[in-house]
């Protein structure tokens, strides 16, 4: 019986491991391949390495998520029902990085290079609230559904419906994750969008409507001992046109592919 709905990148990775009262947390060191999407992110490296810092901890059905790689984000919250085969959760704080520029600023003040400067906003946190339900079967798969809304800057919704499947090969923990998620287009505008006023030559005007996004992700995990383990992942999504139109944008497509060791606890 699954005591627990938590992330599902988590449930895939740890093979379906979900504790009552407990958790795990592990460091180490990772490297990340990825592809430069948006042109705000004027750091970007096509490699990067990283700390890794990962964890699941759950007591009396309170919970707190920092999954390495996650595509949720970190997540605080409570586990309020579960049954055979389904566990819900309300998610007090989903706390994602997005880009957010500064409501406060007067537009009409600025010439066309500070309206640029002031486009390439710095990153920001998008803090949401919702639910998320899981469903488990066979021990092998499982099913998730998320919405969540901003409430620390009313930037707007976004959902999200998953579907997992592990299984054991030898020594190797293989799964594989398909995703959709969908973006309303109150927070497609507040990410991608440029309004008439804050228009500029390099950045035209650009309305966004809702969008929907669609992602594949494959990844393996090996016990090198009891307590270190080697994973790899690759994950592709396809961005929708709704955000590959935007001034911003220039790709049609998110990749990514890391491999970690890390000692877990």
């Amino acid at each position: 019986m699954p005591s627990m709905a938590e992330d599902i990148t988590a449930n895939s990775t740890q093979n379906g491991g979900r504790h009552e009262n407990g958790g795990y947390f592990e460091v180490g060191a990772s490297g990340l391949v990825t592809n430069q999407v948006d042109i705000r992110a004027t750091e970007h490296k096509d490699f990067q390495p990283m700390l890794l810092l990962s964890g699941v901890y759950q007591y009396k059905g309170l919970f707190a998520e920092l999954v390495h790689l996650s595509q949720d984000g970190a997540n605080l919250g409570y586990n309020f029902w579960n049954s055979e085969d389904w566990s819900v959760d309300f998610l007090a704080a989903n706390v994602e990085t997005t880009w957010l520029r500064d409501k406060d600023v007067n537009l009409s003040a600025l010439n066309e290079a500070q309206r640029n400067n002031y486009l390439m906003a710095d990153e920001g946190i998008y803090v949401g609230a919702g639910l998320r339900a899981t469903r488990y079967w066979d021990d092998n798969y499982v099913f998730q559904f998320r919405i969540v809304s901003d409430y620390t800057d009313n930037l707007g919704l976004q959902s999200s419906i998953k579907l997992g499947k592990s299984w054991q090969v030898k020594n190797w923990n293989l799964y594989t994750l398909g995703s959709v998620s969908y973006l309303s287009s109150k927070l497609t505008n507040n990410i991608y969008g440029v309004s008439r006023e804050e228009a500029t030559t390099q950045f035209e005007q650009y309305e966004a409507g809702a969008a929907f996004n669609y992602g594949l992700e494959f990844g393996a995990a090996y016990p090198i001992t009891q307590n270190v383990v080697f994973r790899s992942t690759y994950r592709v999504t396809a961005l929708s046109d709704e955000i590959t139109d935007s001034p911003f944008i220039k790709a049609d497509y998110n990749s990514l592919f890391n491999v970690s060791i890390s000692y877990v606890f």
